[in-house]
């Protein structure tokens, strides 16, 4: 330690801050000390290291009391190259607290790190690790990796060098990015990790098996197969050889009991051991283990689980208090606490040997472990240890899903699981649940929802929606008869209507639908519930489905006039969705008894009032019912029953597993992890969550077809008309409803393929003219007959059959027939012939008579042509015109070269070629500035006549980049070539270059016509490069770089070998790029540059940073890491894209 006691200065200064009355003397003291060590800091004349010292541990306290310190950081960095241990010690500290992992300052540390952790001595190579195993992150992975591993691997290092080692490289494992290539590979550090796993010294050995589970947790057990047996040994040794264990590792006379819970952890991420004397050996260990620490764990705690009793046992005999019961009264709780540590782990290990034994040769010997693990765990149930009652609910959860065929052994429990769900404990409430969930089985169904449903109406609001959709999944999976089933439902929907999701009205729905024989009771059930009064909102849905379906069922029981006050009742506090669903089920509900004058009344007056309510959906509806409600006869050929579902699988399934594996368990818990997932079908084998395949749903949009293998979908976009600038972007989805109140009942996974049959359209003759004329103005979807409006549904919800509710998706393609999209057109004009075929096009006749004289057979008016006859007969009309003079024929230009090829390399060059055929050739030469750009185009005649009509202009803009073409001369001579300046100016982000259109003629016929070139405009091409940029403006920029405007990726060169750094700093530097190696990023396999693109007209230009980062792998150096971030997400894509390509493509380095 540094002698701090003999630093008068630092006394004095502690002593005035003690002796403060109030915060306000504190924040004065402090921030006079404060400008005091800043000036010293400040001035030229160098420190004593005894001051530098002095001032480091005054701003270590003041930080420490809680302000912020922003200075001082380079003056603590600078004591660490120094030679005193004391600066040392001081220079570690001050920079662990201050600094953190991301801190630029701590590239001003490594490469004293460095000299520390290849120093021979062993406190400068202690302070060394214990700092980076603190605050280590990925560029330390990077650099010190190497020398870390030196030290663990070295004979010359003693225990006290290699725990500290251990924990850092599993510090610097845990920071590297999970598509990082490893810091180690199994096959070369398999070796060291079972030496380190055969010392002697039990703190090195919890260090070494710690590493192995970070090690096993991120690359798998793969090349560490022979450590299992070694930790196997460890535990031997701690639970057999006691007495050979140091005293300082005895915790309440335990054996190391966290070096014990961390093997048994470890073990549990390998599979059963190959040697059958190593799966003895382990089964033997855990059964000691587990009857030695229950037998412990019992002891201790029976004191605490019979205070009572033991209370009762004093007053009546005055010996209990002897020196031996006295020990047992007074059992310590940190005892008990690590035995149930060792034990549980050692259960969890248990089981999952008996998960994965199956039939083996252990498989009777692990099955008897698991009825043991079982038995002791039930006694822990019905104990009062908080913390056990847990554990062993945890645990019998994971049993109950992983293995099904032990569940009868788990229901003896049943009733003291149920008693759990009243515990005061919000987290033994929830795991009490999880296991009565997968208990549940079809005979204990009813007691299970009825207590849970009993459970619903005080259990916390945080879990009250995970338990309505248990009980809901219960209820539908176990249900004895459908009647029972709606009653669960109903119970849920009026106890919690605010924790009841969508999916499960909806289910109801089906499940109604689907059960004639369940129709009437369900139908009688929500109109007894709507009766109650104050129905929440999703009863409000489920009864306006049920009694628009299925109320004629109880019309004599519950009248249609009364179903209809019952609906209505609830219409003011409905959400227009609702409303929607009311009104549907209000018009059904009129059908019924069209005769009575005041249901009639009602009905029209509502819809009367919402023809005109400004949600466009509502005011649809309204019309389209108040005209079906005009003409009842007429109404009954389109408000149709509603048919079956298809068979389907249940939405409150996939819901259940997506809730689980979204809150699954972090690699933390290494030994739950794996098993933590619940399984929603007891008596069923676990699958991996969200395992069922997700719906397309009615509205997602087809999946493209690449390779037109469509035959229907190719000839429909085949008969469409074609559009380049459409048909670069993907085509818009199908247009859908403004509201669809049942989407979620159409989302499920659909067993059957086949669909539902479409109803016949009625004929036109029955259509009555008060529909036909009923809404002239008012908008409406396409319908089947001309004339007639969208039936009751099929305008309103997506996928409804015509007149009936939601739920038939034939039916939408019916009313709403597919759009035809166009065909995209490719991009690329080369990757066809793009050039006129071989017979010239002939020109275009004159629209005006040639000036001069004409001979006099032009003078005569001409006569109709065969044409113009009506008859087409061309014997009785003028004679034929002569046929036109023979006109040259010429070859068909075509590339000397890959265009292709060429365009790609103007992507990284200022000059080169664009085009070229055997007739012409078009160079090109660019020079870029801030946010403009000169390109200028060489034509040179290459033929051996004229080339006439030469045109060059714009054919299709780029939205982010302005172009002006000057002037090109139509005729090019022989060998002569013309400069033809294009102007760029960059306007705003563009993913697509501009397309100049090149035409020209060849002896007077035209040769090319209209061949579309790209420029070579990208958008780093207006980047000015910036290689000395001030650091803090490139690392603020990085850290506060939202994650849109970050592109990344992992690129591995394979076979094509080793990139140097000189070769990477060369590709930055082609797209534009300022790069100067270890200026930004010491690490010499790294390199990190910087530019700022500009864009607009003069005078109101803007500007955004560019920031890029290629790390190299340092033992592969064919492996990198490209990151490029910029305040415009498609420039950083376009450049990440690019340098990405470059790098993949580049030659190896020699």
């Amino acid at each position: 330690m540094s002698k701090t006691a003999y630093m008068r200065g630092l006394q004095v200064f502690i002593s005035d801050i003690r002796a403060c009355q109030n915060k306000e003397q504190e924040q004065r003291r402090v921030e006079k000390e404060l400008a005091k060590i800043r000036a010293r800091f400040g001035e030229d004349k160098a420190l004593s290291g005894y001051d530098r010292r002095k001032y480091i541990w005054k701003l270590l306290y003041i930080y420490m009391l809680g302000f912020d310190i922003d200075f001082g950081h380079k003056q603590a960095c600078d004591l660490l190259p120094m030679q005193k241990f004391s600066d040392k010690q001081v220079g570690y500290m001050a920079c662990s607290l201050l600094l953190q992992e991301n801190d630029e300052f701590l590239r001003l540390a490594i490469n004293a790190i460095h000299m520390d952790l290849t120093s021979r001595n062993e406190a400068f190579q202690a302070l060394a690790l214990s700092f980076v195993g603190n605050i280590g992150g990925q560029e330390m992975a990077e650099a010190l990796t190497l020398d870390v591993l030196k030290l663990l691997t070295s004979g010359a290092s003693r225990p006290l060098i290699k725990k500290r080692a251990s924990m850092c490289l599993l510090r610097l494992l845990r920071k590297t990015p999970p598509d990082a290539p490893m810091l180690v590979s199994a096959d070369t550090f398999s070796p060291t990790m079972g030496a380190l796993l055969e010392e002697r010294d039990l703190g090195l050995l919890l260090c070494a098996v710690t590493l192995l589970q970070g090690l096993v947790l991120r690359s798998g057990t793969g090349g560490y197969e022979t450590c299992q047996g070694r930790v196997i040994k460890i535990l031997e040794r701690l639970v057999r050889e006691r007495e050979r264990i140091p005293p300082e590792y005895l915790y309440y006379g335990i054996p190391s009991p966290w070096l014990q819970a961390r093997c048994l952890r470890a073990l549990q991420l390998f599979p059963p051991p190959d040697s059958a004397t190593e799966r003895k050996a382990l089964h033997d260990v855990l059964g000691y283990i587990i009857g030695t620490t229950s037998a412990e764990v019992t002891k201790s705690t029976m004191p605490i689980m019979n205070a009572a009793s033991a209370e009762a046992s004093k007053n009546a005999n005055p010996s209990f208090n002897a020196p031996g019961a006295l020990a047992v009264r007074n059992a310590n709780p940190n005892k008990t606490n690590a035995l149930n540590a060792i034990l549980f782990e050692a259960l969890a290990l248990a089981l999952q040997r008996a998960a994965v034994s199956g039939s083996g040769p252990d498989a009777a010997s692990d099955r008897a472990t698991l009825d043991s693990c079982i038995n002791l765990m039930g006694k822990y149930l019905a104990g009062k240890d908080a913390n056990a009652k847990y554990l062993a609910l945890d645990s019998l959860a994971r049993l109950s899903s992983t293995m099904p065929e032990v569940l009868n052994s788990v229901r003896e429990y049943q009733d003291t699981v149920m008693a759990s769900l009243k515990d005061p404990d919000v987290s033994i409430r929830g795991r009490a649940l999880d296991l009565l969930f997968a208990m549940c089985d079809a005979q204990s169904a009813p007691t299970v929802v009825a207590e849970l449903l009993k459970h619903l109406v005080v259990a916390d609001f945080t879990v009250r929606e995970e338990l309505v959709l248990k009980i809901a999944i219960l209820a539908e999976k176990f249900a004895p008869d459908m009647q029972w089933y709606m009653d669960v439902v109903l119970q849920l929907l009026e106890r919690s209507g605010d924790f009841v999701s969508d999916e499960i009205w909806h289910r109801a729905v089906q499940m109604v639908t689907n059960n004639p024989a369940m129709q009437e009771y369900a139908a009688r059930h929500v109109a007894e519930a709507l009766k109650r009064g104050t129905p929440h909102e999703s009863l409000v849905c489920t009864a306006a489905y049920v009694l628009g379906e299925y109320g004629r069922l109880i019309r004599n029981e519950v009248p249609p006039a009364e179903q209809f006050r019952l609906l209505y009742g609830a219409f003011p506090a409905a959400s227009q969705p609702t409303r929607g669903l009311l009104m549907t089920a209000l018009l059904k509900i009129y059908l019924l008894d069209p005769t009575n004058a005041t249901l009639s009344r009602e009905v029209r007056d509502l819809f009367e009032r919402y023809k005109r309510f400004m949600d466009a959906e509502l005011q649809q509806r309204a019309t389209e019912y108040l005209a079906l409600a005009c003409n009842p006869a007429a109404a009954a050929n389109y408000i149709l029953p509603m048919p079956a579902w298809q068979i389907r699988e249940s939405s409150l399934m996939k819901r259940l597993q997506g809730e689980e594996g979204a809150a699954g368990p972090s690699d933390g818990a290494a030994g739950s992890s794996a098993a933590d997932t619940l399984s929603t079908n007891a008596g069923a084998n676990p699958a991996p969550l969200l395992s069922v395949p997700m719906p397309s749903g009615p509205g997602a949009a087809p999946a493209a077809d690449l390779l037109s293998m469509d035959s229907t979908g190719a000839a429909a976009r085949a008969a469409a008309p074609s559009n380049g600038a459409a048909a670069a972007a993907a085509p818009p989805p199908p247009p859908k409803a403004p509201v669809d109140l049942l989407s979620d009942l159409f989302s499920d996974v659909v067993v059957s393929s086949t669909s539902a049959p479409i109803p016949a359209a009625p004929p036109p003759a029955a259509l009555p003219p008060a529909i036909s004329n009923a809404f002239p103005t008012a908008p409406s979807a396409p319908t089947a007959v001309a004339g007639v409006p969208v039936p009751a549904v099929s305008g309103v919800f997506p996928g409804a059959a015509p007149g009936g509710f939601p739920g038939l998706p034939a039916a939408t393609s019916a009313v709403y027939p597919p759009v035809p999209y166009a065909a995209p057109s490719a991009s690329n004009p080369f990757a066809a012939n793009p050039f006129a075929s071989a017979a010239p096009v002939p020109p275009p006749a004159p629209t005006a008579p040639l000036a001069g004289p004409q001979p006099a057979s032009s003078l005569v008016t001409p006569v109709a042509s065969a044409s113009a006859d009506p008859f087409g007969d061309s014997h009785f009309s003028a004679a034929p015109a002569p046929p036109p003079p023979p006109q040259t024929v010429v070859d068909p230009p075509l590339p000397t070269g890959d265009v292709e090829a060429w365009y790609t390399a103007l992507i990284f060059k200022e000059r080169g070629i664009l085009y070229e055929d055997q007739y012409l050739q078009v160079g090109l030469q660019s020079q870029y500035g801030r946010g403009t750009g000169v390109v200028v185009l060489y034509l040179g005649n290459k033929a051996t006549s004229q080339l006439t009509g030469v045109a060059l202009t714009l054919a299709v803009p780029s939205p982010g980049v302005k172009v002006e073409v000057g002037p090109v001369p139509g005729v090019l001579e022989i060998k002569q070539q013309v400069q033809v300046q294009v102007q760029l100016t960059c306007t705003g982000p563009f993913t697509a270059p501009p397309v100049l259109s090149l035409s020209y003629g060849l002896s007077g016929a035209p040769a090319l016509t209209g061949l579309q070139l790209r420029l070579p405009a990208a958008m780093h091409k207006f980047m000015l490069p910036e290689p000395r940029i001030a650091k803090e403006t490139f690392f603020e920029h990085w850290r506060s770089a939202a994650p849109q405007c970050k592109a990344q990726e992992m690129v591995d060169r394979g076979v094509a070998g080793p990139l140097s750094p000189e070769s990477v700093q060369n590709l930055m530097r082609m797209l534009h790029l300022g790069v100067e190696h270890g200026y930004l990023d010491p690490s010499p396999n790294n390199e990190a540059g910087a530019a700022y693109w500009a864009c607009g007209l003069a005078g109101a230009q803007r500007t955004a940073l560019c920031c890029c980062r290629v790390e190299g792998n340092p033992q592969n150096r064919a492996q990198f890491r490209v990151t490029v971030i910029s305040d415009e997400p498609e420039l950083a894509k376009a450049v990440h894209s690019l340098l990405a390509g470059q790098i993949r493509a580049a030659p190896a380095s020699q």
